[in-house]
């Protein structure tokens, strides 16, 4: 009877894919492989963009489980949860697991069921300023955008008017050389953090004329707001402005 293959360890085991800020606007479907027991096509498992895959992710032992959540600390929650869940559930399935990967798999259940509710209900803007606004809504105020709004403020709209279709902001990055650095959800979020005072992530906590214009357009302030994809007052009212 041959003997069975020894469990993987992290050096041939991937995180989430991320995709380079060039790559964003690209509608190519990435690469899929079939996941024996689980009936279906899991691109979550696979390495299709090497150049930007965070190195040292796994789930060998309790160690590589710690050393992951520290290298995806700086990135978005949303990226966070991608990686760790997938790393959880990797763990959770495989074959031949281990000791070293049950207490592995304790690691990522904790901070699945424990850290990522708390580190979520600790954003604002009902978790991060969302729901963004529609890239309709940000193209319709691009004109003015670019004629009224700081460069500092006005560089995410590129960026989200060509992000493709069913990609995120959690998994482009700022910079491409850099896996374990900035997306461009926690930039968003830094901005927008630092425009909306505490207190106004709401229509009420607003004045007026900080939002609008006597002729009822959206004032320089509120336009940088929409150029960060956010703003207190539904899209639907800005649609028919």
């Amino acid at each position: 009877m041959p003997k069975a293959p020894p469990p993987k360890t992290s050096s041939n085991i991937r995180s989430k894919r991320t995709t380079t800020t060039k790559e964003a606007a690209s509608t190519t479907k990435p690469t899929t492989t079939k996941s024996k027991g689980r009936g279906k096509d899991s691109h979550l498992y696979t390495d299709d963009n090497p150049s930007t895959t965070l190195p040292g992710t796994g789930f060998k032992d309790a160690s590589t489980a710690t050393q992951t959540l520290t290298l995806v600390s700086k990135r978005s929650l949303t990226y966070q949860f991608q990686t760790i869940n997938t790393m959880y559930h990797r763990a959770l399935h495989h074959p031949h697991k281990t000791e070293a990967m049950e207490e592995a798999i304790g690691i990522f259940k904790d901070w699945i069921d424990v850290t990522y509710p708390a580190m979520k209900g600790e954003l604002r803007g009902e978790g991060g300023f969302k729901p963004l606004l529609s890239k309709d809504i940000v193209k319709k105020f691009r004109e003015r955008i670019e004629e009224e709004v700081n460069e500092g403020d006005r560089r995410f709209v590129d960026v989200y008017l060509g992000l493709g279709k069913n990609k995120r902001l959690g998994n482009v990055l700022l910079d491409d050389t850099e896996p374990g650095g900035k997306d461009w959800e926690v930039e968003r979020y830094e901005a927008l953090d630092g425009l909306v005072g505490e207190g106004k992530e709401t229509k009420d906590g607003w004045e007026y004329d900080e939002l609008w214009t006597k002729e009822k357009a959206p004032t320089v302030g509120h336009l940088k707001l929409i150029a960060w994809a956010w703003s207190p007052v539904p899209g639907r009212t800005l649609a028919g402005k």
